[in-house]
């Protein structure tokens, strides 16, 4: 591992600033409404790409308190406001099936188009974005009824699809087509779009900065051959920056099982003090401190590709697909504090806030090692 000086007093007083100017920040950038309210719980979902099975993860323990099995092949997932249903996309059948999330039990399962790829919802919105990957489109699925609504026509199959934190946008990436399309979910029209002419690669995973009324302010983007990220302001819409990650020496690094794809993961803190990024490529995670994006330092963690973290910023959970283990890295110390083992090749991975009783139930439904 190695370390930058992470803090200084301009650094501090930059942050209380944000702080004071933002508000319930996790609220925002975890964009749920149980966020920051009494009797719920926090749940840490890691999918496991070669297998059939997602493993839930409590994050005060760092215990598997349940997984749902089943799912062939599962990608993405992502939950409803309430906290009470989840939905993964299902490669295998090429479905979206929804699992209650109390019995970790299959109620329904929904045809798509074509092979799926990630998933993403807005709470506000109430419905569900699916990316799929083999056609060129996004499904809508409305919570409610938990039926697809619409199929939005991209350029080019999608390969992940992310939510603003304020809700009002789906950030669809394609890796094929290497372009980003905005979609509004009030109206489930593309908004606007940036095209290979712009991005230049495949794009892959995202994370956003917001301002301080919430909206968003800026997108980190992992391109294919970049161990770093893009930089797209939101409001200009347009690519302003380029960041490379700091070169770790060279035993360090190794193109196998990498597929193009050098970075992959990216995760903005909810109170908006850090971007983190997976190199695939170093086997290590990388992380940026905002607004600034000055380099904070780096973990070895071997070789991963997703990760994500918790409400109070404390803590990253990496997925690392050649150990099939969830690491978590305390971000005070940039030390690696547990292994938790998991599926095969977990890949895709999200935090979710849930009532306090789907927690109690979910151990009982299906709690224990794996």
């Amino acid at each position: 591992m190695s370390n930058a000086p992470r803090n200084n007093p301009r650094n501090f007083l930059i942050a209380i600033v944000m702080l004071f100017l933002a508000g319930p920040l996790a609220a925002q950038i975890q964009s749920s409404p149980l966020a920051g309210q009494q009797g719920t719980a926090v749940v840490i979902a890691q999918t496991s790409s070669g297998g059939s099975n997602t493993y839930l993860i409590d994050p005060s323990s760092n215990q598997v308190i349940g997984i749902i099995e089943g799912l062939g092949l599962p990608h993405g997932i992502t939950v409803n406001p309430e906290g009470t249903k989840y939905y993964v996309t299902n490669e295998h059948d090429i479905s979206v099936d929804v699992v209650d999330a109390r019995s970790l039990e299959v109620i329904k399962r929904i045809s798509l188009a074509a092979r799926p790829n990630n998933i993403a919802s807005s709470s506000s919105a109430r419905k569900v974005y699916a990316a799929i990957a083999g056609a060129p489109m996004v499904q809508v699925i409305d919570m409610d009824t938990d039926e697809i609504i619409k199929s939005i026509a991209t350029v080019g199959g999608v390969h992940n699809t992310f939510t603003t934190p304020d809700g009002r946008y789906i950030a669809a990436g394609m890796v094929g087509a290497r372009t980003l399309s905005i979609i509004d979910t009030s109206t489930d029209e593309i908004a606007w779009s940036l095209g290979p002419e712009v991005m230049k690669e495949g794009v892959r995973p995202m994370g956003f900065e917001t301002n301080a009324d919430g909206s968003t302010k800026r997108i980190f983007v992992n391109l294919s051959s970049l161990e770093g990220f893009v930089v797209v302001d939101f409001e200009k819409r347009e690519v302003v920056e380029k960041i490379v990650a700091p070169r770790a020496p060279l035993v360090k690094y190794n193109l196998i099982g990498v597929r193009n794809s050098l970075a992959h993961g990216i995760e903005v803190l909810a109170d908006q003090s850090a971007v983190w990024v997976v190199s695939r490529v170093s086997g290590r995670v990388i992380g940026w401190t905002l607004p600034e994006l000055e380099w904070i330092g780096d973990v070895d963690v071997g070789v991963s590709s997703w990760l994500t973290s918790t409400p109070d910023s404390r803590y990253l959970y990496v997925a690392t697909t050649g150990r099939d283990e969830t690491v978590v890295i305390d971000l005070e110390t940039l030390t690696v504090v547990e292994r938790i083992k998991v599926g095969d090749s977990p890949k895709r991975m999200r935090t979710f806030h849930v009532p306090a009783d789907v927690i109690q139930m979910t151990k009982r439904a299906g709690g224990g090692s794996p």
